[in-house]
């Protein structure tokens, strides 16, 4: 597999894996699967364990210790260094104000909107192809919830093998978001 040498930085919600378990995935020609995971922000550097730390914490304040709720299919532009792509996935109920990174702040680069969980990533001019698949997802949203989650660090690396196109990823140690605040 040949890497290519420009890797990306992302803080990363990680739902419970009971949770990432009801998302099923179905091929779609065209599509990159990505990690059931939620980008929140990318990063010029990874946080720090205390960084991380402080962030789950300053998450959970801002949902007052509520759910993560999903009513709704979406995409969001991602940063990707080679390609205009998209970011296919349920839709989560999640503004994120920059003070939610705390002492994080000068290493946010940008803050996703809207927060989406991937399911797949797609070149930009997928669009038509995202709007036709949603009929055919099985995942009821309007029952889609998660209180347990935690974030983390991930890396996201374009790669190739046999001249085929892909991604590498990498996610750091989970920190968990207190179940109280």
């Amino acid at each position: 597999m040949k890497t290519a040498k420009s890797r990306q930085n992302f803080l990363v919600l990680v739902p419970h894996r009971d949770t990432r378990g009801i998302l099923h995935k179905e091929n779609i020609s065209g599509a990159y699967t990505f990690p059931l995971v939620a980008p929140l922000a990318s990063l010029s550097e990874p946080l720090s364990a205390d960084e991380l730390k402080h962030t789950a914490r300053s998450l959970r304040e801002i949902t007052s210790g509520e759910k993560f709720n999903a009513a709704d299919y979406s995409y969001t532009v991602f940063p990707s260094s080679s390609d205009n792509m998209k970011l296919f996935g349920p839709k989560l109920d999640l503004i994120l104000p920059p003070c939610a990174f705390g002492t994080a702040t000068e290493k946010i680069e940008s803050i996703f909107s809207p927060i989406v969980i991937g399911a797949y990533l797609v070149p930009k001019t997928y669009e038509q192809q995202l709007r036709a698949f949603v009929p055919l997802c099985e995942i009821p949203l309007s029952n889609f919830s998660f209180r347990a989650a935690a974030i983390a660090n991930m890396y996201w690396q374009p790669a190739q093998l046999n001249n085929e196109k892909g991604f590498k990823w990498k996610i750091g140690k989970l920190v968990w978001l207190p179940k109280k605040i």
